[in-house]
């Protein structure tokens, strides 16, 4: 009699530890790993990088110069109105979050002429 009612109480205790998990797996976000650029010298990686609106995107300087990140228009003209310029020195890094899908292009101030890159902004 003990060792039914042991069983019983244990496969009660499982069937409580599963639905609690169900429960709050169903309630809870799903976490999205932000994504990461490296600037170096005088490269951007990946040249195009795709995010989901409301991600992170993080901008890493693994080279020796300095470097920043900066929105422009099509034509390359510097708008500097959703990436904030800053100075990335090695190992520095700069996140920004977009509220909005679309196509953004950006270059390094420093090195415009060979440092330009994309960001898919994709919904969510």
């Amino acid at each position: 009699m003990t060792l039914h009612l042991n069983h019983l109480l244990t496969a009660a205790g499982a069937l409580a530890v599963v639905g609690g998990a169900t429960a709050q797996s169903a309630t809870s976000p799903p976490r999205t790993a932000p994504v990461l650029v490296r600037t170096g010298d005088f490269f951007y990686l990946p040249k195009v990088a795709t995010v989901r609106v409301g991600q992170r995107l993080i901008f890493k300087n693994v080279g020796k110069a300095p470097h920043t990140v900066a929105n422009t228009d099509a034509k390359g003209t510097i708008l500097s109105t959703l990436i904030k310029p800053r100075q990335l020195d090695t190992g520095d890094t700069q996140t920004v979050v977009f509220k909005t899908p679309g196509l953004i292009r950006y270059i390094c101030t420093f090195h415009p002429t060979l440092m330009r890159g994309q960001i898919k902004v994709v919904a969510g």
